[in-house]
């Protein structure tokens, strides 16, 4: 016969028993990390550079988990970029269709399905630390925001203020989060995008000496008094018309930039981008401290790159690698390998919203554009179906496939065509349409093409 105080203690043991589980099934935090015009050709956490630029948390992180070398940006220029990240949406199915911010956005982003809408109804509590800029899809359903909020793109110094403090509160959450419910929390950080719009003549009343005075000349001290950095390997090679808007005023008043003056604005960058990492790993360093690691799902992303000298040009929203490539690395111990590389998979902006949802076991909305890679972060090895994605700017559309880029545009109303070979040209030197040899890799991105615009049922070029 079991006596009373038997019981009390089964009774007990059992109460520890569940409660063991409950902490063992608890769903994990998640923390998306966003840095603006970050290239992966400066850095995309390999730690193989051979321009003297250190980033050791971003090293520190993809040696945690995986990296995904073929990452674009479904519209490389911030707002759409930022848009599509929250919402698994194109561009023209969450009216973001260029960097503005208009009230009929703000008014569809309260009613649109986002990622933070999405772990809210799941229970987490849901906290934005940094620059939004995504027409309030960014800022939908959290409630904390530190002790500043930052809608707007960033310019200038505003970085290197604003990203301490946007940091400092990001570390200050981690730190006092009581751990009693799940946590989705966004650090988005400014830097280095406010390096796009100083080089060259003024611009919005600023010019380059106004942001930062240093590496002028090669006799001037640079990082670690390290030689500067090189110019890239496709400096000289002009660029394709058709790849840019070639009568833009930021790029008239880059192409009479001496070599002096590219240096500068390298090195500039890469001192924006070393700085940035830093933020980065003190977020990193308090989630370890926390002791939570294990129970976190950290992804680092961008919004778009930054062509830095690549072809003279600078800024992004071009389809070239420099500026439409995108890093994506993801770290969650005890399910994601360390060291891991994805080369197979091409994933764009909009498939991180319901990646992340899925790794953290919480429900995809319906209705979006994007698709879980979570198979690709688990078994990257196997076969995979994310083999075509496509991006878009104001002006074109492009389609990334086998070892192809095709572009397609209208800049100042004439059409072009324009097909890259990455495997053999990576510093897309070639424009291959006219070439005989590839025209079944051209006629496969053309049907790709017009067989998305007729599923979208949406147009080649967007209207400002």
């Amino acid at each position: 016969m079991i006596n009373n105080r038997t019981l009390v203690y089964l009774f007990f043991l059992i109460y520890i028993s569940c409660e063991n589980s409950i902490k063992t099934i608890q769903p994990p935090n998640v923390v998306l990390i966003i840095s603006d015009q970050w290239s992966v050709k400066a850095s995309d956490g390999s730690g193989d550079y051979d321009n003297g630029i250190e980033t050791p948390s971003l090293d520190l992180l993809a040696s945690q988990g995986i990296s995904f070398t073929e990452s674009y940006s479904t519209y490389p220029l911030c707002t759409p970029a930022r848009a599509s990240l929250f919402t698994g949406l194109y561009s023209h199915n969450n009216d973001v269709g260029f960097n503005l911010r208009r009230d009929s956005i703000l008014e569809r982003s309260k009613t649109t399905p986002t990622l933070g809408k999405s772990f809210k109804m799941a229970g987490y509590d849901v906290a934005y630390f940094g620059k939004e800029h995504a027409g309030g899809y960014g800022y939908a359903s959290a409630t904390e925001f530190g002790s500043m909020t930052h809608s707007d793109g960033g310019m200038l110094a505003e970085g290197s203020a604003y990203d301490p403090i946007f940091t400092q509160d990001a570390v200050e959450y981690i730190k006092n989060n009581e751990g009693d419910k799940p946590f989705f929390m966004t650090l988005s950080l400014i830097n280095p995008h406010d390096i796009c719009r100083v080089l060259g003549g003024k611009v919005a009343g600023a010019t380059f000496a106004d942001a930062i005075h240093f590496a002028r000349t090669d006799d001037e001290p640079y990082l670690r008094f390290q030689p500067r950095p090189d110019l890239p390997k496709n400096h000289n090679i002009s660029y394709e018309k058709g790849m840019i808007l070639h009568e833009d005023f930021m790029y008239k008043e880059t192409f009479d930039l001496d070599t002096d003056q590219w240096k500068r604005f390298i090195s500039t960058y890469q001192l924006l981008i070393e700085n940035t990492d830093k933020h980065i790993g003190q977020l990193l360093e308090s989630i370890d401290e926390k002791g939570i690691k294990e129970n976190t799902i950290v992804l680092f992303t961008t919004d778009h790159g930054e062509m830095a000298g690549s072809h003279k040009l600078i800024a992004k929203t071009t389809f070239y690698e420099e500026s439409a490539k995108t890093p994506v690395i993801i770290r969650y111990p005890g399910t994601i390998k360390s060291k891991t590389l994805n080369n197979n998979a091409i994933v764009g902006t909009i498939d991180i919203m319901p990646t992340l949802l899925d790794l953290a076991g919480v429900p995809i909305p319906t209705g979006i554009d994007g698709r879980s890679f979570k198979n690709e972060i688990i078994n990257p090895q196997n076969e995979t179906n994310f083999d075509v994605l496509f991006s878009q700017n104001q002006f074109g559309r492009m389609v990334r496939y086998d070892d192809f880029k095709y572009v397609r545009s209208i800049v100042y109303g004439i059409t072009y065509e324009i097909l890259y070979d990455l495997k053999n040209d990576p510093l897309e030197s070639t424009n291959l349409v006219n070439n005989n040899k590839y025209r079944d890799p051209l006629d496969r991105g053309r049907k790709l093409l017009d067989d998305w615009l007729k599923t979208e049922n949406t147009v080649l070029v967007t209207k400002k």
